[in-house]
């Protein structure tokens, strides 16, 4: 029988060495952090919140596939400050953030200028858990 643990760290390695040496260094200092996402056919279920998010491969100027929107909307939700979330939606489309704002339940937002769809979407991720938070500390 495989050790899980091994099978896991071989992936990770695979991953790792795919990556850019900007990301691998974004993730050394600590200013980019690994998710764990469910894939389309096995949802995660793990009760806590993702400790990472990993960079979310964009399709360019066509519209996202569904899986790049459930991703971004898990690498959001495993962001701990807005400035990551806002950093990481800046060079996306408007069409694509469009995407995202439906999938995270926005509405009204077909009329919204670039940056304050970036905004709306941070408010309603990362935002709203950060607030929560901040109101159960009280």
């Amino acid at each position: 029988m495989t050790d899980p643990t091994r099978t896991v760290l071989a992936r990770v390695a695979e991953f790792l060495a795919g990556l850019s040496a900007t990301d691998v260094a974004a993730l050394a200092e600590g200013r980019a952090r690994l998710a764990l996402l469910p894939t389309s056919d096995s949802p995660v279920t793990t009760g806590g919140t993702p400790t990472a998010a990993a960079p979310v491969p964009r399709t360019g100027s066509s519209a996202p596939q569904a899986m790049d929107v459930e991703r971004a909307h898990a690498a959001l939700a495993a962001m701990s400050r807005r400035d990551d979330g806002t950093a990481y939606l800046k060079s996306w489309t408007t069409r694509d953030l469009r995407a995202l704002a439906a999938r995270a339940g926005l509405r009204g937002v077909a009329g919204l200028r670039k940056a304050e769809l970036v905004e709306r979407i941070v408010d309603r991720t990362i935002g709203f858990r950060l607030d929560s938070t901040a109101i159960r500390q009280r």
